[in-house]
């Protein structure tokens, strides 16, 4: 994982950027934060992809894990979840308040998370299920944030 300071020299550089450690494969998923939007650069079929996500759409950001093996988990509304693996605590923790902040100042209002849809509640159970099954969560872990997910859906009908 590394982890990179603002390059406040250029104008539009990332606030942060977040990359996962090669043990989650050779080309490692990267995640960087800007003013307006976060992006994921990820390579597929040897070529690099990014997606780009307007602060606005963020439903929700999750740390978990602990010391250098945790995860930072961002919802998005109408897309699949963004999952980062394998950072240290400290790294996700300031990634998290970043979005966070950025995602209240986008919004207008607090950065409590909106009541998933049932499409987006399905994609975050998924994302829950294979961070279990990847070892990354425990199952009383899992348990708990499943337990918030259905919750909140079940508010939401």
């Amino acid at each position: 994982m590394t982890t990179h300071p603002a390059d406040r020299s250029s104008v539009g550089g990332p606030l942060m950027e977040l990359e996962e450690p090669w043990v989650f494969g050779m080309w490692p998923r990267r995640l960087l934060i800007y003013e307006d939007r976060i992006e994921v650069r990820e390579f597929e079929l040897l070529r690099e992809k990014t997606l780009s996500t307007g602060f606005g759409r963020v439903d929700g950001v999750a740390v978990s894990g602990a010391g250098w093996f945790a995860n930072l988990l961002v919802t998005v509304r109408g897309s699949e979840p963004v999952l980062m693996r394998g950072l240290s605590k400290n790294a996700a923790e300031r990634a998290r308040a970043l979005i966070e902040d950025h995602t209240t100042r986008s919004n207008g209002r607090p950065s409590r998370p909106s009541p998933p849809a049932n499409p987006d509640a399905e994609h975050l159970v998924r994302a829950l299920v294979e961070l279990r099954d990847a070892g990354l969560l425990s199952e009383e872990e899992f348990e708990v944030k499943r337990a918030e997910v259905t919750a909140k859906e079940e508010g939401h009908r």
